[in-house]
């Protein structure tokens, strides 16, 4: 999901590929996890699936929205007005009964992290701007999830990376990974990534379990992309299309250490996404010198209230 604050542009779909050359290429069904489990397209029948925007759950999980129990979409209001009048007329007459919006603010954290070096926090990634905001967003978020997860559920959220590399999918994966220690019920992710966050992926790759790959619902995605269409709130690039299956990864070892970054990355299949790679050098470094100009006024801003 791309913020209402910038654009993303996507140059080719999310078909499934492996990270790193050797991989399977995402064709593997089911497979075991280390607790003995295995993944089957039956268990996805009534699950619960808890996306950070109106328009993630179509974007990553296409293939088991239409039989999901429940969809929770935690942030709503926006800086953008128009988008924030859009999301709330859809989700009044959303074609899925299925779905309720929990309507958090955003924070201001999307486009301030640093992929290249990341850290992750309890609520989430470290962020250059917004901090307070993106932590108190976390405590809501988590509170909000809690009233809609039983035991014995299984859950679908974003992967710790953030898909392509977003602050607040990020920290939504943390705030059900945190229930998750409260509660029994299966934890599964979306097995979307993109270049931008390849590095972050693979440090966290020793949380995740088996993986299962699943035909998208193209018909199911189309229409609800017109229906974002028709109140101005689809967020993403208009031409993307939708890869032919997709792939879930259970977490089965949410506090496992992050792995250290080594040169040579582990083979996964991953519905891929070339986010910065077709980028000229310009914007790149245009793009770092607004990220690092934004995390300094925020901390004068900061220290500026400190003193009053």
């Amino acid at each position: 999901m791309r913020s209402s604050e910038g654009g993303l542009t996507l140059t080719r779909a999310g078909h499934p590929l492996p990270v790193a050359s050797g991989g399977q290429g995402g064709q593997c069904i089911g497979t075991e996890t280390t607790t003995g489990a295995m993944l089957q397209p039956r268990d996805f029948h009534h699950c619960v699936i808890i996306m950070a925007h109106p328009d993630d759950e179509i974007l990553w999980a296409s293939s088991i929205l239409a039989t999901a129990k429940k969809v929770i979409l935690c942030y709503g209001d926006t800086a953008d007005a128009a988008v924030s009048r859009g999301r709330a007329a859809l989700l009044r007459d959303f074609p899925l009964t299925s779905v309720i919006g929990l309507n958090i603010r955003e924070s201001r954290s999307f486009l301030t992290t640093n992929w290249g070096r990341p850290i992750e926090t309890a609520y989430g990634i470290q962020c250059g701007r917004d901090r307070d905001g993106y932590q108190r967003n976390f405590e809501l978020a988590r509170a909000a999830i809690a009233e809609h997860i039983a035991e014995g559920d299984l859950v679908v959220t974003h992967n710790p990376w953030g898909e392509y590399g977003h602050e607040e999918h990020v920290q939504v994966y943390r705030a059900v990974a945190v229930l998750k220690k409260e509660r029994d019920f299966r934890l599964v992710v979306t097995g979307y990534a993109s270049d931008r966050v390849l590095s972050f992926m693979e440090m966290n790759t020793p949380r995740l379990g088996g993986s299962i790959t699943l035909p998208t619902n193209k018909s199911l995605a189309l229409s609800l992309k017109q229906h974002y269409q028709k109140h101005d709130s689809w967020t993403w690039d208009d031409g993307y299309v939708w890869p032919d299956q997709e792939l879930f990864y259970e977490i089965t070892a949410e506090d496992a250490p992050l792995r250290p970054v080594r040169g040579t990355m582990a083979s996964l299949p991953m519905n891929m996404l070339l986010i910065d790679g077709h980028l000229p050098l310009w914007r790149r470094v245009l793009r770092r010198f607004k990220r690092t100009l934004l995390v300094a006024l925020d901390r004068v801003i900061r220290l500026q209230r400190g003193k009053r």
